[in-house]
């Protein structure tokens, strides 16, 4: 069974990114699969997982002009 995650808050700079990082990190590490979305327009959390560039964002799959696992 899936379940959906969300750090949120309002105010910048209260570690939501590297939260974020951290726990997906921690799921992996326990053999979870994860899927980490990345709404903020800055990237931050697709950089530090190492996500690759490859010219598809979020903004495309919202649009519909992609899907989820491209």
């Amino acid at each position: 069974m899936a379940k959906v995650i969300a750090f949120t808050n309002q105010k910048g700079g209260v570690g939501k990114t590297t939260t974020a990082c951290a726990f997906c990190g921690g799921l992996t590490l326990r053999g979870k699969k994860v899927l980490a979305v990345d709404l903020d327009p800055q990237g931050n959390l697709s950089f530090s997982l190492g996500a690759e560039d490859d010219g598809c964002t979020i903004h495309d799959v919202l649009l519909g002009n992609a899907s989820i696992h491209e």
